[in-house]
C-alpha cells in the first residue's frame, strides 16, 4: 500500500463512492468532500491529488481550483459534466492539470 492521499470533491454520492473504491483498490488513501466548503477545509491535509467536480451545491469548482492555486501546486483533475471546448480551456486555464468529462470510465480516470 502506498501513502498517496487523494481528495475527491464530488456531491454525487454514487460517483464519489465508485471513484473512491477504484482508488482504494489501487492502494490510495481516499477522502471524500461532498461540498465546496468541506473541500476547502480538507485541503489543509496536504493531498497528493485532488479530483474536483465543478458543479457543487455551495461553491463552484472553478472557485475552489483558483483558491487552491493561490497556495499549492497539487495536481488537480476536474471531473465534470461541463463538456464544451470553452469549459475545458477555462478549467485548464485556471489551474487544472487534466479535465475528464462525465460520463467517464473509472479506469480511464
Amino acid at each position: 500500500m502506498n501513502n498517496e492521499k487523494i481528495l475527491i470533491v464530488e456531491d454525487e454520492k454514487k460517483i464519489a463512492d465508485i471513484v473512491g473504491s477504484y482508488l482504494e483498490r489501487d492502494g490510495f488513501k481516499v477522502t471524500i468532500a461532498n461540498t465546496g466548503q468541506d473541500a476547502l477545509q480538507q485541503i489543509k491535509n496536504n493531498f497528493d491529488l485532488i479530483i474536483l467536480d465543478l458543479m457543487l451545491p455551495d461553491i463552484d469548482g472553478e472557485t475552489i481550483c483558483s483558491s487552491i492555486r493561490e497556495f499549492s501546486d497539487v495536481p488537480i483533475i476536474m471531473l465534470t459534466a461541463k463538456s464544451s471546448e470553452d469549459d475545458r480551456i477555462k478549467g485548464l486555464g485556471i489551474g487544472a492539470d487534466d479535465y475528464v468529462i462525465k460520463p467517464f470510465s473509472p479506469r480511464e480516470l
